[in-house]
């Protein structure tokens, strides 16, 4: 390709208005600095700096030590941390001093949780029979999935409830076990009413 059509066909560009304005400025700064620095004043050194900083460094240079003394600092410290284990230990083996343990048991009473106050045998077995009679009279009702949920729940807490009274009766009345039986009778409770409120509606 020619030079001169390839310069015809490149772009033109018009220059910013303030271009040689800009670039006076910096001309002129440039001359100012330039001025500037012929005008400080040239400083002489001593004549004898360079042997004031020699010397400076000579005195702060650190000695060089050997590592083995370092080492055997470390040795001489477990030498005597090991010599005194010892002497403990011949110490300890010769004493006559004769160490018992003593312990004691205390019971504590727990506290009973507060909830709803757990039905009476009777009116539990009640309550029972009735959840059973509702169910086999409205079918529909009890095969909601909240009631089915609900008749789950009320199994596996009897399951537990007859776990612990076969715990009571082996171990007494442990209050861990007490709590735990007070714990499950108000779920039970729980449960049982609400159940009574599904059927009944």
């Amino acid at each position: 390709m020619d030079l001169g059509k390839a310069i015809k066909k490149l772009p033109e560009h018009e220059p910013r208005a303030d271009l040689w304005e800009r670039i006076d400025a910096d001309l002129r700064a440039d001359a100012a600095i330039d001025r500037a620095l012929d005008d400080l004043p040239v400083l002489e050194p001593k004549a004898d700096a360079w042997e004031q900083i020699a010397g400076k460094l000579e005195a702060e240079a650190t000695p060089v030590r050997p590592l083995w003394a370092r080492s055997l600092r470390w040795v001489a410290a477990a030498a005597v941390v090991l010599l005194m284990i010892g002497i403990g230990r011949v110490w300890q083996a010769d004493s006559d001093e004769k160490v018992t343990i003593a312990y004691a048991t205390e019971t504590v009473e727990i506290e009973p949780e507060s909830g709803p106050e757990p039905l009476a045998p009777a009116a539990d077995q009640k309550a029972e029979r009735f959840i059973r009679e509702q169910c086999a009279q409205q079918t529909v009702v009890c095969q909601k999935p909240e009631v089915k949920e609900l008749k789950y729940q009320l199994d596996e807490l009897n399951t537990r409830k007859a776990g612990l009274a076969e715990q009571l009766a082996l171990f007494g009345n442990d209050p861990v076990l007490v709590q735990a039986q007070i714990k499950i009778e108000n779920e039970r409770a729980e449960v049982t009413k609400e159940l009574v409120r599904i059927l009944t509606i």
